[in-house]
């Protein structure tokens, strides 16, 4: 029998009464017994199907999501997260593209002509049902994600259970979760991050997780103070736009234990105006949908976290390695690389209805993460972006996020990113597109600034102050967006 399987009717019998999620907006909750019984009517209905059969989950509502993810690993179905905010036409070719057997959602209008199960907190019911026939899945996983965009064939990242279970558990046990740790997350649930070091995680040690489906700096402490969490999931966008925000009462940053910052490198300025602010230490990880989420993390005790770091593996191999895999020493720059048993070996080529497996690992085992990085002696993590952002200023080498951090140490820049541009003569030049508070001169503040603490070759040819930067759904920059609005 599968672990969740296993764990929600114990759960169930202990504590049935006790919340086990609730929602951040409005206070509904799912108590242990209500996702045990969740589970049974999932595992009811997947009588008619074949073992995992994929299941698009496509479901705004929070608590909904959740029933239905844990539902759907229960009763031995693949489970397919879509973003629920896709419009209409791009929904329906990316469930087609994932070739998905039904649809299991909250707004069933969205996905006509479709077998369909609608989805609320009474459990799953069929309003067009249909034959599902098995259809020779290259591979069956219990989780189905995607690593790209919107746009292009999306690649497809597929995880076993056993896979997102362990990372669960290795996250309960670093961050010490337990029956009286609750958990507030307003990270986008079709994520691996939302759904491992929150749900799964939360499902492992038995504690408590308040969701909300979208981020509100407005609101964010108000909800922390009225649901009382004793740890905080979030991104580096999330806390730099709390450092705009009046702090929390002191009785309620005592609480708090970390805020867990993961999905993209988090700034060294961005985390000490945030706890300058509020007096909450922050708790800085790295982690992928590859290797099932967490990779790295800083140590829980704060005097053992280093700022700048995104911490230490935790029970997955790492190297840092040159182009041609050889392994870098200590100090030295270079690709990140992963090996282990939960880190995924394979991907699938999404391409219209049809799909193909490749491996995801070099011959010698170790699966390139595409972001560059350094290990210090101690054995902790640095990164310094992606593979494909670093900029060749005429032989010179510019990893943007040494000038983001920079820039972000002026005290009107509450957001930076740095791309690349074409350049006859060089190549590529660096530009700088800066979000600030109001005022005026700032671009010529930043140029005086970045003189006095880059190298010439560093500083970026062009800076731009804009309203905002385009985000994805879990905060990251959209660098392909200004790389494109950089180069005309």
């Amino acid at each position: 029998m599968a672990v969740i399987s296993r764990m929600l009717p114990v759960r169930a019998r202990e504590r049935p009464d006790d919340v086990a999620f609730l929602d951040g907006a409005d206070g509904r909750d799912l108590t242990w017994r209500a996702v045990a019984a969740h589970a049974q009517r999932w595992r009811e209905l997947a009588r008619d199907l074949p073992p995992r059969t994929r299941v698009g989950l496509v479901a705004a509502d929070p608590l909904v999501f959740t029933a239905s993810y844990l539902g759907c690993l229960d009763a031995g179905l693949t489970a397919v997260p879509v973003d629920p905010r896709l419009p209409e036409a791009e929904l329906a070719t990316t469930l087609a593209r994932l070739r998905t057997g039904l649809v299991a959602t909250d707004r069933p209008d969205l996905v006509p002509a479709r077998p369909t199960w609608h989805v609320t907190l009474a459990g799953p019911r069929p309003v067009r049902a249909a034959r599902v026939r098995p259809d020779g899945y290259a591979l069956r996983p219990a989780v189905l994600l995607t690593s790209s965009g919107t746009t292009g064939a999306p690649k497809g990242i597929p995880l076993s259970e056993w896979q997102l279970v362990h990372t669960a558990r290795r996250v309960a046990r670093h961050h010490r979760f337990g029956r009286g740790e609750r958990g507030y997350t307003p990270l986008p649930l079709f994520h691996v991050n939302a759904q491992v070091m929150g749900l799964l995680a939360t499902v492992i040690s038995g504690g408590s997780l308040v969701l909300d489906r979208r981020f509100s700096a407005g609101e964010y402490w108000e909800r922390v103070q009225r649901w009382k969490p004793t740890w905080l999931n979030t991104v580096p966008a999330i806390l730099a736009s709390l450092t705009r925000q009046a702090a929390p009462p002191d009785e309620v940053a005592r609480r708090i234990r970390f805020a867990r910052s993961a999905s993209a490198p988090l700034s060294p300025e961005i985390a000490r105006r945030f706890t300058a602010r509020t007096g909450i230490g922050v708790l800085e990880t790295y982690g992928m949908s590859e290797a099932a989420g967490q990779i790295t993390a800083n140590p829980l005790a704060p005097a053992r976290r280093r700022t700048g770091s995104v911490g230490l593996p935790v029970g997955v191999g790492l190297v840092v390695a040159a182009p041609d895999g050889t392994v870098l020493p200590p100090g030295e720059r270079g690709e990140v690389r992963l090996r282990g048993r939960q880190v995924v070996s394979r991907y699938l080529e999404l391409d219209g209805l049809s799909e193909r497996i490749r491996p995801a690992r070099t011959s010698d085992g170790w699966l390139p993460t595409g972001d560059v990085g350094e290990l210090d002696a101690d054995g902790f993590l640095t990164l310094a972006g992606r593979v494909d952002d670093v900029i060749n200023r005429g032989g010179e080498k510019i990893y943007p996020q040494a000038v983001e951090d920079v820039l972000l140490a002026h005290p009107a820049v509450t957001a930076v990113a740095v791309v690349a541009a074409p350049d006859e003569r060089l190549g590529q030049v660096p530009v700088a597109f800066v979000t600030g508070r109001p005022g005026t001169g700032l671009e010529g503040a930043l140029r005086d600034w970045c003189e006095h603490r880059l190298a010439r070759y560093q500083r970026p040819a062009v800076i731009e102050v804009t309203p905002a930067l385009p985000l994805g759904p879990t905060g990251k920059v959209l660098r392909r967006a200004l790389r494109a609005e950089a180069g005309r």
